[in-house]
């Protein structure tokens, strides 16, 4: 995957990451393959500059939802996280808490009451539990929160809550514009349903093959799968085009 990002970086391409991750954390990522762009965060509730630090974008969850989600999780016995700052903020140890900081690499700020430090609002918020209750816990959130908010899966063990109208999609637009590029000049690569819009919104949209079927059946094509480098495939695919096509 190096290889494959290089090689582009090399040919003028401009390569960025879209994660639902948080930005300390996604800044890692960013490092080891020397992007130079904005990227996407939080499933599109911030874009920021890995280099510089500064802020394109930041949409957060308004208080009165951020505090209706702590309630929701309160009463349906669900761990949740909430993301203000930066920062990974859990009201209880749990090994749900656990499973989610361990895989993100990030350190957890307990608080006594996790309605009080979201009411001012919050960039996301994430329900943890065993991944057979999820679509039930999806299903519900969608129920509760309607237009309210936006709802999505970004891995089999979390359900999620942003802005409503938050998506990657909206954040690529935002990157692009940025970068004084059209949308009919990117291209992005996706799997599971929080990329749906990204993939959506790109000129080029790529699924890999082991994705969500709804983003396989958005996709302008699909590429290998995660096992088998896909998103290197399809880098390789889109430099192969370029080299192909009259100057």
């Amino acid at each position: 995957m190096r290889a494959a990002v290089r090689a582009a970086q090399n040919a003028g391409i401009q390569v960025t990451i879209a994660t639902g991750r948080m930005y300390r954390s996604a800044r890692r990522f960013a490092a080891q393959f020397h992007v130079q762009a904005p990227i996407i965060c939080y499933q599109g509730a911030l874009v920021r500059n890995p280099i510089s630090g500064a802020t394109l974008l930041h949409a957060a969850v308004p208080g009165a939802q951020a505090m209706d989600a702590v309630a929701f999780a309160r009463q349906a016995g669900v761990h949740v996280n909430a993301f203000l700052d930066d920062k990974l903020y859990m009201e209880a140890d749990t090994p749900e808490g656990q499973f989610y900081a361990g895989i993100s690499h990030v350190p957890i700020t307990y608080v006594d009451d996790l309605r009080q430090t979201v009411a001012g609002g919050a960039t996301k918020l994430v329900f943890v539990t065993d991944e057979p209750e999820v679509p039930a816990l999806l299903a519900s959130l969608r129920q509760r929160f309607g237009a309210r908010a936006q709802v999505t899966r970004s891995h089999p063990r979390f359900a999620e809550i942003v802005r409503r109208g938050v998506n990657k999609g909206r954040a690529l637009a935002a990157v692009a514009d940025g970068l004084g590029l059209r949308l009919d000049q990117t291209m992005a690569i996706g799997d599971n349903l929080n990329d749906l819009e990204l993939v959506t919104t790109a000129g080029i949209g790529v699924a890999m093959a082991d994705g969500d079927p709804r983003v396989l059946a958005a996709a302008d094509w699909t590429t290998g799968a995660y096992e088998d480098d896909g998103a290197a495939q399809a880098i390789e695919r889109l430099l192969q085009a370029r080299a192909k096509a009259p100057p």
